[in-house]
């Protein structure tokens, strides 16, 4: 009896070791498959040619893969603009590389789910009906905000790519090894993004600009969006709305001068016979003054760098002359030598 109950602890002993190295085994073989499932890239970025403003610099960026095998697009956020790392699987991708993030723009959304139809769009558009010739005119009521890019096609993780990284770093934004370790086991993607959105720098040459206390203009052939992937503008064309301010008199001149301004545009669909429009208010508080401006020229002014500024000039109607509302003065602030000192009127520029 004792002879069989040995013989039947041993085998359930036995069968007990087999099952724990059963485990042991599918556990390392699970681990070996999870562990060598990516690789990890190191991504950099050089904005110093991308145009943007130094205030972009408190933005991260956002680097989108996308898998030619049509699977669904990877979507990494930098923190740091400048670097991070991320982890791939096998495959073939597309990439895009753009500032802020997809939620950070004011003025910009966007559209799209492929590399190639990923537009940049903006955010606030009205439609609005000609009072005259019942004419609907789609406008950009705000300015996008600056959007720059970089792209790379057809990168590919290969098989012999994966696991080139430590288990106990797995989500950090550094690299685990350093290239001195390992130089063959990181790999590496450089880009040097380029703006997309141009920057417009408009001055309005105005006869009678002592009787304007505020202004609005709206630019024709404005494109609507853009492709992040290949830099060029959609077919959609509006009008885009902007407020010129910063009024200078012309030397001995307290009536005449220039409006200006600087604006965001995702590019002209229209380079010649710019429809330009003016709205004012006048310094009376109740004439409004309209009209086409004429004389429209918009240029190319390149500085050197890559990155380059529409300059538009054009001329408006005579203003016509008004009382101003409360009294003398006008809405601008007069300083002309010669004319007397300096009047300051208070006055909102919208």
């Amino acid at each position: 009896m004792s002879d069989k109950w040995l013989i039947t602890s041993n085998g359930q002993l036995l069968f007990f070791c087999l099952l724990c190295v059963s485990i042991l085994l599918v556990s390392c073989e699970r681990r070996d498959l999870t562990y060598y499932e990516v690789s990890e890239i190191t991504l950099t970025a050089d904005w110093n040619d991308s145009g943007l403003d130094d205030k972009e610099q408190k933005y991260g960026a956002t680097a989108v893969f996308y898998p030619r095998n049509g699977g669904e697009p990877k979507i990494f956020m930098m923190g740091d603009r400048s670097g991070d790392a991320v982890r791939l699987p096998m495959g073939v991708y597309d990439i895009i590389v753009f500032n802020r993030s997809f939620n950070d723009f004011s003025n910009i959304a966007f559209r799209g789910n492929s590399y190639e139809t990923l537009e940049a769009y903006a955010r606030k558009v009205e439609t609005r009906v000609d009072k005259k010739t019942r004419v609907e005119t789609r406008t950009i009521i705000s300015s996008p905000d600056e959007l720059a890019a970089a792209t790379l096609e057809g990168f590919t993780v290969t098989e012999d790519m994966l696991g080139n990284y430590s288990q106990t770093t797995y989500g950090r934004t550094a690299p685990s090894r350093s290239s001195e370790e390992t130089p063959d086991g990181l790999y590496h993607l450089h880009f040097v993004p380029k703006k997309l959105t141009r920057e417009v720098s408009a001055v309005l040459h105005i006869e009678g600009l002592n009787n304007i206390r505020s202004a609005t203009c709206r630019l024709g052939g404005v494109a609507e969006s853009i492709f992040l992937a290949t830099g060029k503008t959609s077919a959609n064309t509006v009008t885009q709305e902007f407020t010129p301010s910063n009024p200078e008199f012309s030397p001995g001149s307290p009536f005449n001068g220039t409006l200006s301004c600087e604006f965001e545009i995702f590019g002209l669909n229209v380079i010649d016979n710019n429809n330009l429009h003016l709205d004012a208010l006048l310094v009376d508080g109740k004439t409004e003054f309209e009209g086409d401006c004429t004389n429209v020229k918009i240029t190319e002014n390149d500085d050197g760098t890559g990155s380059v500024t529409l300059i538009l000039e054009a001329s408006t109607e005579k203003v016509p002359d008004v009382k101003p509302e409360g009294g003398a003065g006008s809405g601008f602030d007069v300083d002309v030598d010669g004319w007397g000192n300096e009047i300051n009127t208070d006055i909102p520029i919208n």
